[in-house]
């Protein structure tokens, strides 16, 4: 039965020479060693299996900073395994040149029986990184008061810098982002009561005052000129009510579009270009990709992607005075990107999407995050504005 050997490894141990360690402290692994049989060694190997086991690295150096000892966590975060590392020195192999010095004063200093907890000193790894590690360093004393090695448990520490760049508690963020998200549905709420008072009100109340007047004049004798005049009164409350089964398809449309579900989204981007065309005036041209025009896409992708080029309009006429927009779609692997572009005032300054108080391009960037995409929008002063969003068709909504 084999049994896996420990990766970390002492040159001082009769275990480690067994194992083809020279005493000038480079490791030979040279065969897999024999199962414990003395009370001394099981301990031994207990003690590597639970140093190799933690998940910081863990070393033993000599005064001169010699490696004595490596771990697997050692291995991990420096790039070099126990062969290539013992017997070097660690100084020259992973500590910067400006902190060997501070660095070997601090062995100095265990040597002589301090005990060092909380240093911060960086490790550079095989490939050029630091990682930056709080060191708790302190001597290790044979029987006979003899130093035999000084032990250093280095753990991973996060940067002042980091720390800067790393987001707040989640809590306020949440709270901000509710807020948002309330906002935003009582300003759909807003949007559609008006309509409906504005629309459909104003226009069955116009038919309610028309019908009560035909009913007057029915009731009455009816002379050739009265029927003429009931005549015109019909054919104007006919054109009432077709305006206003078209607004209500308009508002239908906007709430959720059926063409999004009967056809795809493709024909429905078509229609919401020539609808917002005919409704401002701006000239809007569609370019679809073979491929992606060719792509069932799952519903929630095809959603997403329709709302938010929905949204993008809606911004182009409010903010944008464009006179040309540009929708493209394409797709690549399994990514679909869709892009659109407008010739108007452009953005008046960089701004971070993280920090935006914008509700409309925050929903963007949530829809895109939703579904594990992206979304960047990106633009100069008088030069135009380019959305950009990136998501998956392989996957639905990311949990």
């Amino acid at each position: 039965m084999k049994h896996r050997p420990p990766r970390f490894v002492t040159v001082a141990s009769p275990y480690a020479r067994s194992r083809g360690v020279r005493a000038n402290g480079r490791l030979k692994t040279v065969h897999v060693p024999p199962v414990p049989s003395q009370p001394g060694e099981l301990l031994d190997a207990s003690y590597r299996a639970l140093l190799d086991a933690s998940s910081s690295a863990i070393l033993l150096l000599s005064p001169g900073s010699i490696i004595l000892g490596w771990n697997g966590a050692a291995e991990t975060i420096s790039g070099w395994s126990a062969h290539e590392a013992l017997g070097g020195r660690y100084v020259d192999r992973c500590v910067p040149i400006e902190a060997r010095a501070p660095f070997l004063a601090t062995l100095a200093r265990v040597t002589q029986g301090s005990e060092v907890r909380g240093c911060e000193f960086p490790l550079v790894g095989r490939t050029g990184v630091q990682t930056r590690l709080s060191w708790n360093m302190t001597r290790v004393v044979g029987p006979y008061g003899n130093v035999l090695g000084l032990m250093a448990i280095g753990t991973a520490v996060v940067s002042t810098i980091e720390q800067e760049e790393t987001p707040r508690p989640a809590q306020p963020r949440v709270r901000s982002e509710a807020l948002l998200v309330q906002s935003a549905v009582e300003e759909e709420r807003r949007r559609i009561a008006r309509e409906l008072h504005d629309e459909f009100g104003q226009a069955l109340t116009g038919l309610k005052f028309d019908l009560a007047w035909c009913g007057l004049t029915v009731t009455s004798p009816l002379t050739l000129s009265a029927i003429a005049e009931l005549g015109g009164k019909v054919q104007m409350m006919s054109r009432s009510v077709d305006a206003l089964l078209g607004a209500v398809r308009e508002t239908a449309a906007a709430l959720r579009p059926a063409m999004l579900d009967d056809l795809g989204l493709v024909p429905a981007l078509e229609c919401l270009g020539a609808r917002f065309q005919q409704r401002t005036g701006t000239r809007c041209t569609f370019d679809v990709a073979p491929a992606a025009a060719s792509t069932v896409m799952p519903a929630d992708v095809a959603a997403a992607l329709f709302r938010i080029t929905q949204e993008l309009l809606t911004n182009v006429t409010r903010h944008a005075a464009a006179s040309q927009v540009h929708i493209q779609l394409s797709k690549n692997a399994d990514q679909v990107t869709l892009v659109v572009t407008d010739n108007g005032k452009g953005l008046t300054m960089e701004k971070n999407l993280s920090t935006l108080k914008s509700c409309g391009l925050h929903g963007m960037q949530e829809r895109a995050t939703l579904l594990g995409g992206h979304f960047s929008i990106v633009g100069k002063p008088g030069g135009g504005t380019t959305a950009c969003v990136s998501v998956p068709v392989s996957k639905g909504i990311a949990s």
